[in-house]
């Protein structure tokens, strides 16, 4: 129901193939190439100057962590090109550090009521830990306001701003614009499915 509320915009995409030209390095054995195929080269596109195989373990663990809590692994990229430029270690002047931008606090917060270890302020640099912590807390703001929209505009600008702005306010932020305006353009670069006539 959750998802639904974007009308379509952040439901899990159907499955997609890599063209033929992009070599699948051993760590995507196990795991859907086309999806972390094309996050790979957003990721490339977004901050080229990072290592190849950063950039394959990054794009394994957006899809792993947009999978776990049923975000389209795009949706996720998008919010990351807009929060961080796809930087791992960013930092803002308000606090909020890692790829998809968290402030140690909310950090903490969110481990502490999701039961996941937390070793400090340091450890949201980690693209394991702060995606895990960044979409379990985009999920929390999801349940508490009961819609996609307002959720992530309270990601940016808090949940008490938010909720003082009001649904309609919240949804219509720069913020949540430029993520879904970043969404769709990344859902227009995707290759036609398997099968798929057009």
């Amino acid at each position: 129901m959750r998802v639904a509320v974007l009308a379509g915009l952040v439901l899990l995409s159907p499955p997609r193939v890599l063209g033929e030209a992009h070599a699948v390095p051993d760590i995507l054995v196990t795991k859907p190439v086309h999806a972390i195929g094309m996050l790979y080269n957003a990721l490339s596109t977004c901050r080229g100057s990072l290592p190849e195989r950063k950039r394959w373990e990054i794009a394994e663990t957006i899809e792993r962590e947009a999978r776990r809590y049923g975000y389209d692994p795009l949706f996720v990229q998008a919010m990351i090109e807009i929060e961080s430029t796809c930087k791992p270690t960013a930092k803002s002047h308000k606090g909020a550090m890692g790829l998809i931008q968290v402030k140690p606090a909310t950090a903490r917060a969110v481990a502490k009521d999701a039961g996941f270890p937390w070793d400090g302020a340091h450890t949201l640099f980690d693209p394991d830990v702060n995606l895990r912590v960044g979409l379990h807390y985009l999920n929390q703001l999801e349940e508490r306001f009961g819609d996609a929209h307002t959720a992530i505009g309270a990601y940016n600008l808090g949940p008490t701003r938010a909720a003082r702005m009001g649904a309609a306010r919240a949804r219509n932020t720069r913020y949540v614009k430029n993520i879904l305006n970043r969404y769709e353009d990344l859902l227009a670069r995707q290759p036609a499915s398997v099968g798929d006539p057009t």
